[in-house]
């Protein structure tokens, strides 16, 4: 089985934080992303752009797991991958990267 990374929402005052940020997973250890919210009674949507290095580009509380790296994205640790994140009306937009 793929490890895990987990990315952490919260809302502190007002503002939504994302740890890490920006977040870094390993391809060649088929590592993903588990996003998890402490908030808003764990209700959030994460969102990637047309540049997303997942194959699917949205995750909720419901479907929290990136999934493994697509097979044309080389590993680049200077990369970043801008994506949305969303816990009711806020909004935060963090980064994340792919390593070898």
């Amino acid at each position: 089985m793929a490890g895990h990374l987990d990315v952490v929402i919260s809302v502190k005052e007002g503002q939504i934080q994302v740890k890490p940020d920006p977040f870094f997973i390993h391809k060649h250890e088929d590592q993903v992303v588990r996003w998890k919210c402490t908030s808003n009674g764990g209700e959030f949507m994460v969102e990637f752009g047309e540049d997303c290095p997942f194959y699917e580009t949205q995750f909720t509380k419901d479907f929290p797991c990136s999934g493994l790296v697509r097979r044309d994205i080389a590993p680049d640790e200077y990369r970043l991958y801008k994506y949305t994140v969303r816990v009711g009306k806020k909004l935060l937009d963090p980064g994340g990267g792919v390593k070898k």
